[in-house]
């Protein structure tokens, strides 16, 4: 016990050292700014990432909208190209505008000619509503057909009306022309076709053969547009320029547009 009668650490429990007293808590006002920092800095952490995401989401949406921008161009080239396949010359492009094309095309590969003869030998006559040939079991009822005379390069359409046999193709309509063998085509050729129209129905490039249905080719189109390079006769048209815009479905801000001439093949 000390002078003064007490025990030796009462002193100190009643007077805490100084240091003790030093150490105090945050106020409220500390810990709302403290708040205040940390909701600002994962504001910003949030908004840096959701930015990044967006960005990221854009280039993701720019490359497949590219990327269908060039399958798109591959699979109307590839079509264009195949006006006038299995046909005569100049006997493809049917109707132009700048929004579609319309052309023959022989899909099935089905084709056949008279048998030939000496020149001068009269192969048809104008009026006859059957045609002698070498193979006609190719063809069915209702073919869509073109008879051509290679040696004055004269066609005239016409449509199987009834069954063909290995012989002989009857026709919807009698003959406009007859045909006569010469030195330079002893025959005259009968190729089946059908009418193919390109076009744009919506946001979507279709395909129509005959009075099918139109067919799908490529969507997220806005615009597309032919160019003739000033042809306005279609038996002359040889080149066609081609313009797809496309458009991303979910963002109308994401655009690509595409360029290209097509060469045809007759």
């Amino acid at each position: 016990m000390s002078k003064d009668g007490k025990m030796p650490n009462e002193k100190m429990l009643n007077h805490p050292p100084k240091k003790f007293l030093d150490e105090r808590g945050f106020t409220i006002v500390e810990m709302l700014i403290a708040s205040l920092i940390g909701v600002i800095v994962l504001g910003a952490t949030i908004y840096i990432f959701t930015l990044q995401e967006d960005v990221l989401n854009s280039e993701n949406s720019s490359t497949d909208i590219r990327a269908k921008g060039r399958h798109a161009m591959k699979v109307l080239s590839k079509e264009l190209k195949m006006a006038g396949f299995g046909l005569p010359t100049k006997e493809s492009v049917t109707a132009i505008s700048s929004t579609s094309i319309s052309y023959r095309v022989n899909n099935d590969d089905v084709r056949t000619s008279t048998p030939p003869g000496a020149s001068g030998t009269t192969i048809t006559t104008a009026g006859d509503t059957v045609i002698t040939v070498v193979n006609g079991s190719v063809f069915t009822d209702g073919d869509k057909i073109v008879i051509y005379n290679p040696s004055f390069g004269r066609a005239e359409y016409n449509i199987v009306d009834g069954t063909p046999t290995t012989t002989s193709i009857p026709l919807d309509t009698a003959l406009i022309n007859g045909y006569v063998a010469s030195a330079n085509a002893k025959l005259v050729t009968i190729n089946k076709y059908n009418d193919v129209t390109l076009g744009l129905s919506g946001t979507t490039i279709t395909k129509t053969v005959d009075s099918g249905s139109p067919v799908t080719l490529v969507g997220e189109v806005s615009n597309l547009s032919f160019d003739f390079y000033g042809v306005t006769e279609t038996s002359l048209v040889k080149r066609v320029g081609v313009t797809i815009n496309m458009q991303d479905s979910n963002d109308s801000s994401i655009t690509f547009d595409y360029k290209s001439d097509v060469i045809l093949r007759n």
